[in-house]
């Protein structure tokens, strides 16, 4: 191992603690071999949702980064000058059931917190790992905390691949 490798893998030790790199020639970093980490990867996901008290369903197409660890990363095609990154957490339960929360911020059109909205799911991993199904519950919060509203729904993704 060169010292480059070394100082990498260390780093990886020290930052993730979560994610051990391996050097099998090429230099690859991959995460640990345990069941939990299966759903580490980027995902294209479309999200249908509506008011929990029943209304109109909105699609949501988006992206969402798993990495090891239980830490998570979201986007969507919302205009980003209306709403921040999302940004949250996950973990594992059971064979191909995990739990996601994470929230972003929206804004006005004048830059001004709108609104906080976190996003919970119950996640199941198809066996092969190459797509899910999950059950949304959302809430959208006033930026004082106070709930402004529900929504429920459902969402898909699928992994996305180097090939």
């Amino acid at each position: 191992m060169t010292m480059h490798h070394t100082l990498l893998a260390l780093s990886l030790a020290l930052l993730g603690g979560n994610a051990m790199a391996t050097f099998p020639g090429s230099g690859a970093i991959e995460a640990r071999p345990d069941p939990a980490n299966r759903i580490v990867g980027l995902w294209t996901t479309t999200v249908y949702v509506t008011p929990c008290q029943g209304g109109p369903v909105f699609t949501i197409n988006g992206a969402s980064v798993f990495h090891a660890g239980g830490t998570l990363g979201e986007t969507n095609t919302s205009p980003t000058t209306d709403r921040g990154p999302g940004q949250g957490i996950w973990r594992h339960l059971r064979r191909g059931e995990y739990k996601t929360k994470f929230r972003f911020f929206t804004y006005q059109s004048d830059g001004s917190l709108d609104a906080i909205q976190e996003i919970a799911t119950t996640t199941f991993l198809n066996n092969r790992a190459t797509q899910y199904e999950a059950t949304v519950s959302a809430r959208v919060l006033n930026p004082d905390g106070s709930l402004r509203f529900e929504l429920c729904g459902e969402a898909t993704g699928v992994r996305v691949n180097l090939d």
